[in-house]
């Protein structure tokens, strides 16, 4: 008999862990830690995160690239949110590609780059 409510209570448990570990997005998808695609690089949220990561570049390296599209990206939330583009850039008259790895906090209000590379 203790041998299935043992039973029972484990099973309940690890339903309850599945149910509330997990937080899907649409057609099932897991949202909380996995990337999704940005299906909108032309959304004034992306613009306004790719030209913060262009004008942090420009400041921590004293380059001028001048940004130009957002061309892909992905999101991941975690603790806040994780943006992972690419841009496209001009430097110096000639375009080329970068990647950008953003962190944000909305409500603390923090936007911080975390890595940036020319991948051109």
């Amino acid at each position: 008999m203790a041998f299935n409510h043992l039973t029972t209570f484990l099973i309940i448990i690890l339903l309850s862990v599945n149910l509330f570990d997990e937080s899907f997005g649409e057609k099932g998808q897991k949202t909380v830690g996995n990337w999704l695609e940005i299906t909108s690089p032309d959304d004034p949220m992306v613009i306004e995160v790719g030209k913060f990561a262009i004008q942090e570049h420009n400041k921590d390296s004293n380059s001028t690239l001048k940004f130009q599209e957002v061309i892909k990206g992905d999101t991941q939330i975690v603790g806040g949110m994780n943006w992972r583009l690419t841009i496209a850039v001009e430097d110096n008259g000639s375009l080329k590609n970068c990647e950008a790895f953003v962190y944000e906090q909305f409500l603390e209000n923090v936007r911080k780059l975390i890595s940036f590379k020319i991948i051109q």
